[in-house]
């Protein structure tokens, strides 16, 4: 009875230590699995990319059907001196993505409540996360960056528009000398308008510019 209590309160320390894992049973390929799960920061297609990569890390990795992933020689050395027998799933309940692993030590001896290396497979797990968290971010700033060059893109078609039309005003200067004054005046607005549009490029090219420095940053975390 004392060991149970002991087990018990091990078990309260190693998930206040580890809060983003869980332990839990899943079906994965039409079987039910003991194991542990978390949920990961990013949308489901990229934390099956994620982590099929993660565990390749570690040994040879099949890729199944629904985002189930198994490896039977994933080598873990903080976990097991011996190749881990590995079952996973990514994927969405209520709006959240899901990642259950099936982690087995020996033969019907699975990382769970209770395990002795549960809190070494939660560190494992949790810095899945951190990178998960890190690419991320960077796709975050390729976004802005993104945005960033198809705003440039318009302000340079508004830019060749501009320069059309200062030349279809020059031919009406050489061809209507009885609307000179008129056209004159038409045109000095266009070039106000030109070059204000210079500067809008050049504070658009230097976001960019600042921005791309954003990005090589966000990469750099994850190296």
């Amino acid at each position: 009875m004392k060991k149970l209590l002991i087990l018990f309160v091990l078990s309260l320390y190693v998930f206040q230590s580890h809060a983003q894992v869980f332990t839990g049973m899943s079906e994965i390929d039409k079987s039910k699995k003991e194991g542990v799960y978390t949920f990961v920061n990013t949308q489901e297609k990229f934390a099956a990319a994620s982590w099929k990569a993660y565990l390749s890390k570690f040994g040879k990795v099949t890729e199944g059907k629904n985002g189930s992933f198994s490896s039977n020689d994933l080598m873990v050395p903080s976990i097991s001196e011996k190749p881990l027998l590995v079952v996973s799933k990514v994927s969405e309940e209520n709006k959240k993505v899901k990642l259950f692993i099936s982690m087995a030590t020996g033969s019907d001896e699975f990382v769970q409540t209770g395990h002795p290396k549960l809190t070494e497979a939660s560190t494992w797990i949790e810095a899945f996360l951190k990178l998960v968290d890190l690419e991320e971010a960077v796709r975050v700033e390729e976004k802005k960056l993104a945005e960033l060059i198809n705003a440039q893109a318009k302000i340079s078609k508004q830019t060749e528009r501009l320069i059309r039309e200062v030349d279809s005003n020059q031919r009406q200067i050489n061809n209507l000398e009885e609307r000179l004054k008129e056209a004159k005046v038409e045109k000095e607005k266009i070039l106000t308008n030109q070059e204000q549009n210079k500067l809008d490029q050049k504070s658009k090219e230097d976001e960019i510019a600042a921005q791309k420095v954003a990005v090589e940053a966000a990469k750099q975390k994850i190296k």
